[in-house]
């Protein structure tokens, strides 16, 4: 049996399992991202997040890192981790621009920090292609690389600002 994680995820799909921190009606096991203990080592197929890892601590408690040593642990060989979340460069450029006006900016600045609606919505890390590769080697993955668009759920990978994928969007494979 393909066992497919889509951490964070808010829309119910046959393939996929969602996992989430905060119980609703789509999600089908309730624990946070971070520790994945309900699952055994080498047992998942899959796992897609989009707009989660940026919600770990950069440095404090390593936790960042052991989010992603945790999810590599549950991954078989050969597995892959799809990953999205706000490229805090390409969000810096945008910011820049001297045509925006304050409340772009504010929905650009949102993005960067998070929307701060609860004690979940609050970013902690910024990210960028090189960055996100440091964590995810270090993490004991063997290869990744960046894609374009993974179009598999309607979600924040897919957000464009004046024409302009703010979402990195990388594969890992365990």
């Amino acid at each position: 049996m393909v066992l497919r994680l889509h951490i964070g995820g808010t829309r119910p799909h046959p393939d996929w399992k969602i996992v989430d921190v905060e119980p609703r009606p789509e999600v089908d096991y309730v624990m946070d991202a971070s520790d994945l203990s309900g699952f055994g080592d080498e047992s998942v197929d899959v796992i897609y997040t989009s707009h989660v890892l940026e919600h770990f601590h950069h440095t404090l408690n390593n936790e960042l890192l052991r989010v992603l040593v945790e999810w590599r642990r549950v991954l078989k060989p050969g597995g892959r981790l799809l990953i999205s979340v706000p490229d805090l460069r390409i969000l810096c450029w945008l910011y820049g621009n001297p045509n925006l006006l304050p409340d772009e900016r504010m929905h650009l600045m949102r993005i960067m920090f998070g929307g701060q609606t609860d004690e979940y919505d609050v970013h902690k890390a910024g990210l960028d292609f090189e960055i996100l590769g440091m964590y995810v080697e270090q993490a004991g993955f063997r290869d990744y690389e960046q894609v374009s668009e993974f179009n598999l759920f309607p979600d924040c990978s897919r957000i464009r600002i004046l024409d302009t994928l703010i979402s990195l969007n990388v594969i890992a494979t365990r």
